[in-house]
């Protein structure tokens, strides 16, 4: 995860279509599901800087923490 300045973490959006199969739907659907978890406080955020919820489940699947799979298994 990169850090600057006081803009936050930094996400590339590419790698977190290709994590999510290449398909940008999936990747919505993946981001959505994971953030309303994280809301809830189902799973820890595995981060421990003060970022949102969508910006924590965009980088569980930029680090490759979650992908595809991740839809079959919330089914």
């Amino acid at each position: 995860m990169k850090l600057t300045d006081s803009r936050g973490p930094q996400i590339d959006t590419q790698k977190c279509v290709e994590q999510a199969g290449g398909n940008r739907f999936d990747l919505v659907l993946i981001a959505t599901v994971r953030a309303r978890e994280l809301s809830r406080r189902h799973k820890a955020a595995g981060h421990t800087t003060q970022v949102n919820a969508p910006v924590s489940a965009l980088l569980e699947i930029q680090e490759g923490k979650i992908g595809r799979e991740y839809l079959k298994r919330v089914e």
